[in-house]
């Protein structure tokens, strides 16, 4: 058996899914009866109680959320399973829920890009800078909203690994 928790459009509302088999589930308690099928890489068809929907799922890994497409309107949704909620309980407390404040690179290469300035004010997901390492680009995005509090770095400069490029408040 699975059990997740959901919440869609960051409602403060949460929905608990229980599959309980290989086409029924509890939602909320109630059983339902459901079906899927991928048309496509983010297309899906999903059937519940007899009743078809046809969405666009868009998955975001860093905040673990998913856009929904149905009938236009799109839907954010955040879906955890127990291990996910168990594992936000064990680091609370340990820095999992704590502001990031020393952007260090993660292995040696040149800054490409600095898209901020000390002072500047950064939503979560925004891009920081751009780091080229082994011919890849690495964006290093905002873990939360901060402020830039310094930046160390300038645009083409080399780095090491572990140095320190900004400071966020």
């Amino acid at each position: 058996m699975n059990k997740y928790t959901t919440k869609i459009d960051g409602s403060e509302t949460i929905n608990s899914i229980e599959i309980t088999g290989d086409t029924t589930a509890l939602f909320n308690g109630e059983e339902v009866s459901y079906d899927h099928k991928f048309l496509s890489k983010n297309v899906i068809l999903l059937r519940i109680n007899d009743k078809n929907f046809i969405m666009t799922i868009s998955y975001n890994d860093e905040d673990m959320t998913a856009e929904m497409n149905l009938d236009s309107k799109i839907y954010t949704l955040t879906c955890k399973s127990e291990l996910d909620l168990i594992k936000e309980k064990l680091t609370i407390g340990k820095g999992g829920g704590k502001l990031k404040k020393d952007i260090k690179s993660p292995m040696p290469g040149i800054i490409k890009a600095m898209n901020v300035a000390a002072g500047q004010e950064v939503k979560k997901g925004e891009i920081l800078l751009v780091l080229e390492a082994m011919k890849m680009e690495n964006e290093i995005k905002a873990t939360s909203d901060c402020i830039v509090k310094k930046v160390n770095v300038e645009a083409m400069s080399s780095v090491e690994k572990n140095e320190l490029l900004i400071e966020l408040e």
